[in-house]
């Protein structure tokens, strides 16, 4: 029998994660198979529909469902930095949060991944690294071995993560942007599309260009 799911938020990354879960059922046995029951989300009234599945309610109601799982697919590049807070404001248990891999994905067996964190079509995770909680690895992606992602973070569809690296807590790697190996990116920071980073990147400052250079700097991002 599928397993429950409901899918926090319906922008842009619901597409995705429909697209994970749909091709995990193809390809896996029915034990292991999953079920969208629908969204929870603030911005849409409760009842109406999204891609065809219910509105169940707002963020808040999460407790009320006892048996399904959840996955976050809220945040973007203007609101990666809320991610910890959506997930807090659910409520829930670690355990409530399913970790979704495509089976189009190669993950290393001596990966480990945290809970509700969900990885995309074509992405790359090689041996002995460490992704955390509630991260999204978008489609293309390549994390080389031995590195650090912390929670909450989002890796934008085609990034290249080097060998070694360190990237902190809820901070935003964009799309195509490429850093080199054994550098750190600090909790919170931004690193733009198409971004060449050849030295570390400070807590909560965004970077640009190639090579890299900083147009906020940290300490000085403001609340989204």
């Amino acid at each position: 029998m599928p397993r429950p799911l409901i899918i926090l938020g319906t922008g842009g990354n619901a597409y995705d994660v429909l697209d994970i879960v749909e091709s995990i059922n193809a390809s896996a046995p029915s034990q292991q198979q999953w079920e969208v029951t629908g969204f929870l989300d603030d911005a849409r009234a409760t009842g109406t529909e999204f891609l065809g599945r219910p509105i169940l309610g707002r963020l808040t109601d999460a407790g009320r469902f006892s048996r399904e799982s959840f996955v976050n697919a809220i945040g973007s590049d203007a609101s990666y930095s809320k991610r910890e807070a959506i997930i807090a404001s659910t409520g829930l248990a670690q355990d409530r949060f399913a970790t979704l891999i495509h089976p189009g994905a190669g993950v290393s067996s001596r990966a480990r991944l945290g809970r509700g964190t969900y990885v995309n079509h074509g992405a790359s995770i090689a041996g002995n690294v460490t992704i955390g909680a509630h991260v999204a690895v978008g489609p293309g992606c390549i994390v080389g071995h031995d590195a650090t992602i912390g929670d909450y973070s989002m890796l934008a569809p085609g990034c290249i993560v080097s060998g070694f690296v360190r990237v902190g807590r809820a901070a935003y790697i964009g799309a195509g942007a490429m850093l080199r190996q054994r550098l750190s990116v600090g909790d919170g920071a931004l690193v733009g599309m198409g971004c060449v980073v050849l030295g570390d990147v400070a807590a909560t400052a965004t970077v640009v260009g190639n090579p890299a250079r900083v147009i906020r700097a940290a300490g000085r991002r403001e609340t989204r």
